[in-house]
């Protein structure tokens, strides 16, 4: 056995994966962060004092602080107002719309030649900062009640146990990922299912999957209601146009366009930073709760096993299909993922689990990291979970749209061979 480096002390390997040490953690990240920004440093300080907040309420007696923290409570005057200040940030947003259409008419009503182009770019920003539901998850194919079910039944259980609205569509998409959201003008609610992350889940977890995706639809996460939600999509809308797309052989005119919409893109991302860090706390606030009701509803043990999964089953399926080794395969590519990851040996599985911990200045905005998470179910009481995972009747329903599925993967991969 190789020594580590470091501390030399032995360390753990097993081939094909390289090694690393469980003394000192060395080569236990393998693309360590770089980036410390002030943000970044932020985000540290906001999750630690989340986590904090809720698991030793401040001021409350310890009877109180855990009865608070079961219920999900707590954050306290700051955390109100910063939510308010993103909900007139995104009133404000809204604003933008009817704001930038009167200028655009205003410009049309000088009739000269030049007012033209300032009229068309406002008309077109209004256009691009209309207020829109959001649309069906992208490559997700629908699936109604009458073809699934026995999958609506579970469904229909899990959102009694969590308070969560009747789902009238599931999607299923590749995604590592699931959701719960609303789309289109008629807010039909609609759950996406990643089958790659189904896939490697057992039936309990999946039923603690289903259930904290369904909990977000009224456990206090703005970013899923119809004001903030339809203003970040918006956002992110005109931010995808502004984004600097150029590339070298592109030429001297796209690289001046580029960079002029890169610029009139900056403002764009500073409003959808503030909002985000607005709300930064009732995101990562919902996601605690979400996980309680997941708890709830499918059992601690479930949940927290969940939790463990996204660390050291979904990493594995993202690298699976990043790693461009799709396009050239012609086997089933459900089985080769369930094959890949249960080869995983537990070495490599502990590894993930330390390097998580250790990325946590790389948690997302509105996610706390997943450690944390398990941590604070395991400080809560245990939960036996109120709806048991059904048979193999779901996994029949959900096979012709997983085909497919499997199918454009697999299509996309090879076209992107060619570029």
């Amino acid at each position: 056995m190789t020594a580590c480096p470091q501390c030399d002390q032995p360390l753990k390997s097993e081939p094909p994966y390289a090694g690393w040490c469980p003394s000192c953690d060395w080569n236990v990240v393998r693309a360590p962060s770089t980036e410390k920004t002030r943000f970044a440093r932020l985000q540290t300080h906001l999750v630690r004092g989340l986590y904090a907040d809720i698991t030793h309420p401040k001021g409350a007696a310890p009877d109180a602080a855990r009865e608070a923290a079961t219920a999900g409570l707590g954050g306290g005057v700051a955390g109100g107002a910063a939510r308010v200040a993103g909900y007139v940030l995104a009133c404000l947003t809204h604003l933008l719309c009817p704001a930038f259409f009167l200028i655009g008419v205003y410009f049309v009503t000088r009739w000269t030649f030049l007012s033209f182009v300032p009229a068309f770019i406002a008309f077109d920003l209004a256009w691009l900062l209309r207020p829109r539901p959001a649309p069906f998850p992208a490559g997700g194919l629908p699936l109604t009640r009458e073809a699934a079910p026995d999958l609506f039944a579970l469904l229909d259980r899990v959102g009694a146990e969590v308070g969560a609205p009747r789902t009238d569509l599931v999607a299923v998409s590749g995604a590592v990922n699931a959701s719960f959201m609303t789309y289109g003008r008629r807010r039909r609610r609609v759950v996406e299912i990643g089958y790659p992350l189904w896939l490697v889940l057992t039936p309990q977890e999946r039923v603690a999957l289903l259930a904290h995706e369904m909990a977000h639809s009224g456990n206090g996460d703005g970013r899923h209601g119809l004001v903030v939600g339809s203003a970040l999509h918006s956002l992110g809308v005109l931010r995808d146009v502004t984004r600097f797309d150029w590339q070298e052989g592109d030429g001297m005119s796209r690289l001046v366009a580029e960079a002029f919409l890169a610029v009139l893109g900056l403002p764009v991302r500073g409003l959808i930073m503030a909002m985000e860090l607005l709300l930064y706390r009732s995101a990562q606030r919902a996601e605690y709760r979400a996980d309680e009701l997941a708890a709830r509803a499918a059992g601690t043990t479930a949940t927290i096993s969940l939790l463990d999964a996204l660390i050291t089953r979904a990493d594995p399926v993202h690298h699976f299909l990043d790693a461009g080794v799709v396009a050239t395969r012609t086997d089933d590519l459900w089985t080769a993922i369930r094959s890949y990851v249960e080869s995983l040996p537990e070495s490599e599985r502990e590894r993930l689990r330390r390097a998580a911990r250790l990325e946590e200045l790389r948690v997302d905005r509105t996610h706390p990291p997943t450690y944390l998470r398990m941590s604070r179910l395991a400080a809560l009481p245990h939960e036996e979970g109120r709806v048991r995972a059904p048979g193999g009747a779901i996994g029949t329903e959900l096979a012709p749209p997983a085909a497919r599925v499997a199918e454009a993967i697999r299509e996309d991969a090879q076209s992107a061979l060619y570029h």
